[in-house]
């Protein structure tokens, strides 16, 4: 997934307080906002994630992008429902915030959540589609509850903002189905359109359980498999580079080994090449008594004249041999 920095546009406008999604308008948004920036946290360790609300007396800024969840849930439960929402104002700030992120290499986005009818003109929106798009500024559009009076708006402010399907409008009718449910298993956030629960990860399919009941469910098991897929790799890295480690020590030891074999040989070994002869006790071990008591005699024999031979030449040169070469000069 992407390096990014993510800004969280809500609606807080007393659209809110309507209950056509469970419970109310603004708990259902503030649910979905829950699962995006776990997401978005998750996918990418370094990405970063800010709220802002858009009504009210002033555009609020919750909490700047930050990569800790807990930073950017804690001021949930202090937002204040009311108002008009100024969902042009909102966008804007939410791009200055963006501008004055920490990692330059992150990615901007902006998500916003639209559950109120849009006041500002087509003309402007479109200026500040094509702004964004000039800034490299991604947009995802979540509308729900006002649906029909903001779907003209809408598009328009995505065919203005979008570069390379980068941006996208999901539209939330009110039903049976979760705000948060809709926005899991949609591009927003995952763009590659591969969702958790869509077979791409070799579960939730063909096994008797539908992940789409249960999204959070199925959004820790994905994260839970690209985790321990990560792992494997890295330790199957680690026992390659071991194995490889421990062949050259191997062959650096077996060639030293090997040196020191040849030069004891060459030291202790039989000069011209001679093999080294056995002795009659070594000899007779080694036949044991396999033979009968004659050819034991004649081998006794003959070991006993070879040694009687090679005494003489161990011992010496002889008296008158080693006379001349005393009275030498």
């Amino acid at each position: 997934m992407p390096l990014e920095a993510v800004m969280i546009c809500m609606d807080n406008s007393d659209y809110m307080r309507n209950c056509d999604y469970g419970p109310n308008r603004f708990e259902a948004q503030a649910d979905a906002v829950h699962l995006l920036c776990g997401a978005k946290t998750q996918q990418h360790s370094e990405s970063s994630v800010g709220i802002l609300t858009v009504a009210g007396d002033r555009v609020e800024v919750l909490v700047t992008p930050t990569t800790d969840l807990g930073q950017m849930i804690s001021g949930l439960p202090s937002v204040v429902v009311g108002g008009e929402a100024d969902f042009l104002r909102g966008l804007q700030v939410a791009q200055l915030a963006l501008k004055h992120r920490q990692n330059k290499n992150q990615k901007q986005r902006i998500v916003a959540f639209i559950g109120s009818p849009i006041s500002a003109p087509e003309k402007e929106l479109e200026t500040l589609g094509k702004n964004l798009k000039k800034n490299n500024v991604s947009l995802d559009l979540v509308s729900f509850g006002e649906i029909g009076d903001n779907t003209e708006k809408l598009q328009k402010l995505l065919a203005a903002v979008n570069s390379n399907d980068m941006s996208h409008v999901l539209e939330v009718p009110a039903g049976p189905k979760l705000l948060s449910d809709a926005l899991l298993s949609s591009a927003i956030i995952y763009p590659d359109g591969d969702a958790p629960f869509s077979g791409g990860d070799g579960f939730g399919s063909g096994d008797g359980f539908d992940f789409g009941d249960d999204p959070e469910l199925a959004l820790a098991l994905r994260i839970s498999m690209e985790e321990e897929r990560a792992r494997q790799e890295k330790l199957q890295l680690q026992s390659d580079a071991e194995t490889r480690a421990v062949a050259a020590s191997a062959e650096a030891a077996g060639d030293s080994a090997t040196a020191a074999g040849a030069e004891a040989g060459a030291a202790s070994g039989p000069s011209g090449g001679e093999l080294p002869i056995a002795t009659d006790a070594s000899l007779m071990e080694a036949l044991g008594e396999d033979m009968d008591d004659e050819l034991r005699q004649a081998l006794l024999a003959s070991l006993q004249e070879e040694e009687k031979q090679r005494a003489p030449a161990a011992a010496g040169p002889s008296a008158e041999e080693a006379a001349p070469a005393a009275s030498a000069p």
